[in-house]
């Protein structure tokens, strides 16, 4: 009886060593619990010592054991499977996303060349005057209005110039959109597709007429029906001040060469293009740029035939790309009999077909 109570006793003791050592561990492991600290980068961790109170009034409901703390239940949960949310770091994500919206406004947007509607991301090109005084300097300019008549109230809203000198591309150009200050017709708008809604935050004629005459002036203005643009800039430039507009310049009207070399043709700057098979650009919409680029290839190859004037030709042995000349075998040309036999015979065939045509011919 003795030795069952003495083992009793032994027993009890036992298990009385046994829950101390192990409230002893539960303590260990509570206090050195390893949670993110908000100062750590997201890939470093902390270990910080807790007080089970504390434990219990720092953690998330989330996390807090559903029995007692002192109980026997360990405390052996991997806190990498916790949810993300408990520990969220409030404070970084708030300078991340603050930095993100800072690149973002500081970041550069190209302009994607929509005209259809407000669009801010459009920065002007109004270069300096730096090849002014050059010789041969030429500016093939185009321009789009908010419709066709200068005297009835219509305005410049977009301005484009493609400068050469010596019939060689300079790289400098001038492209301007421009505020009307007025309404614009249906019909304009087909033709350009610059809305209302696009001009709206664009300088106004007077912000930039300095700058544009200052281009412009002492040059060779080439322009396809001249007369139109010249009149528009000229009423733009009266309205600020800036008189003797045409006089400032020397003006080259490429319709009326155009008809010259073409009579009887359509000699628009689309039929041009087809003729002498230069400016392939997409022409949807007639921008002013655009159109000065075309125009620049199409006056060169109305006035000898070389489009590609950014080469230097001297850079060029004989025969080596440079475009060649025929002038001095022109004396060596004789008259075929035959073939002006036959073009005689065509002509009288054609007489007897057509009487109408001898009043044409004589005259």
């Amino acid at each position: 009886m003795a030795d069952e109570l003495l083992e009793e006793e032994a027993d009890e003791r036992l298990d009385n060593d046994l829950a101390e050592q192990a409230n002893s561990d539960q303590d260990a492991v509570v206090n050195k619990t390893t949670v993110v600290d908000e100062t750590t980068t997201p890939n470093e961790t902390a270990t910080l010592s807790y007080s089970p109170t504390e434990m219990t009034d720092t953690l998330p409901q989330t996390l807090l054991p559903s029995a007692p703390l002192n109980d026997n239940t360990p405390m052996t949960q991997d806190i990498s499977s916790l949810p993300n949310a408990a520990f969220a770091e409030p404070q970084r994500q708030e300078v991340t996303q603050a930095n993100d919206r800072h690149d973002i406004s500081d970041t550069p947007v190209a302009f994607d060349g929509d005209t259809s509607r407000a669009n801010p991301h459009f920065v002007p090109l109004l270069p300096d005057p730096i090849n002014q005084g050059k010789d041969a300097r030429q500016l093939i300019m185009d321009t789009e209005t908010t419709g066709l008549d200068a005297s009835k109230g219509d305005r410049i809203i977009e301005v484009g110039i493609v400068e050469m000198v010596g019939r060689k591309f300079t790289g400098e150009k001038l492209h301007v959109y421009i505020n009307p200050e007025r309404g614009m017709d249906e019909d304009a708008i087909r033709i350009h597709g610059i809305s209302e809604a696009f001009l709206q935050d664009k300088p106004k004629f007077a912000d930039v007429a300095q700058q544009l005459f200052d281009f412009m002036a002492g040059a060779e203005v080439i322009a396809h029906n001249a007369p139109f643009d010249i009149g528009f800039l000229t009423m733009e430039f009266d309205k600020v001040g800036l008189t003797g507009f045409a006089d400032a310049v020397q003006v080259t009207d490429s319709l009326v060469m155009a008809k010259h070399q073409y009579p009887g043709q359509r000699n628009t700057l689309d039929a041009l293009v087809k003729r002498l098979n230069v400016g392939k650009q997409d022409r949807t919409f007639h921008g002013a740029l655009l159109d000065a680029e075309i125009l620049a290839e199409v006056y060169l190859a109305m006035t000898g035939g070389q489009v590609a004037l950014a080469i230097d030709e001297e850079n060029y042995s004989e025969g080596g790309g440079a475009h060649a000349r025929f002038e001095h075998l022109a004396s060596k040309l004789v008259t075929s009999s035959t073939d002006v036999a036959a073009h005689q015979a065509w002509l009288n065939e054609l007489n007897q077909q057509y009487p109408a045509l001898n009043e044409v011919w004589d005259a």
